[in-house]
């Protein structure tokens, strides 16, 4: 369920990443959530590298066990408006966002340079296509927000492009 597609396997492959290697990770994981079996998988591995992509540039991707942060009040909304749990599991585009996985396994990426939150993939394997491939981010909005830029383009409700939850 958490194998990376035979699109991007290679860049798995290439940053040393084997199908049998786990590690051995932080207690502090929800028991049961996709992050603790994403992270027992591929903690410490850094993929892909930040080059022209298909739709966007592509990104590097660093996972890493980071502690729960229950004071981030940005993710806690939208864990409300999502009905999930939200777990980072990776640092992305040079450390500039960070990917959360929800409890169904669904990826969403954090911009650190703007006000952005997006739905990045339905699963591990088409999160990490759209990621190591350059397929844009879908942008969200939050209730009352008129509009986000990403990739140099301003969203507003109206916007087919919007993951709409």
């Amino acid at each position: 369920m958490f194998e990376p597609s035979e699109l991007v396997v290679e860049f798995f492959r290439k940053a040393g990443w084997t199908a049998t290697q786990r590690m051995t990770l932080p207690g502090d994981l929800p028991s049961g959530h996709p992050a603790a079996e994403i992270l027992a998988r591929y903690d410490g591995l850094k993929v892909g590298e930040c080059i022209t992509g298909h739709d966007c540039a592509t990104s590097d991707v660093f996972f890493r066990a980071r502690p729960a942060d229950d004071d981030d009040e940005e993710i806690a909304g939208w864990q409300h408006l999502l009905n999930t749990r939200l777990v980072s599991i990776a640092d992305v585009h040079h450390g500039h966002g960070e990917l959360f996985v929800c409890s169904s396994g669904r990826l969403f990426l954090r911009s650190y340079v703007h006000d952005a939150f997006g739905f990045q993939g339905e699963s591990f394997a088409s999160g990490m296509e759209n990621l190591l491939l350059g397929m844009q981010t879908r942008p969200m909005l939050r209730p009352g927000q008129q509009s986000v830029t990403m990739y140099g383009v301003k969203y507003t409700q109206e916007s087919p492009e919007l993951y709409k939850y």
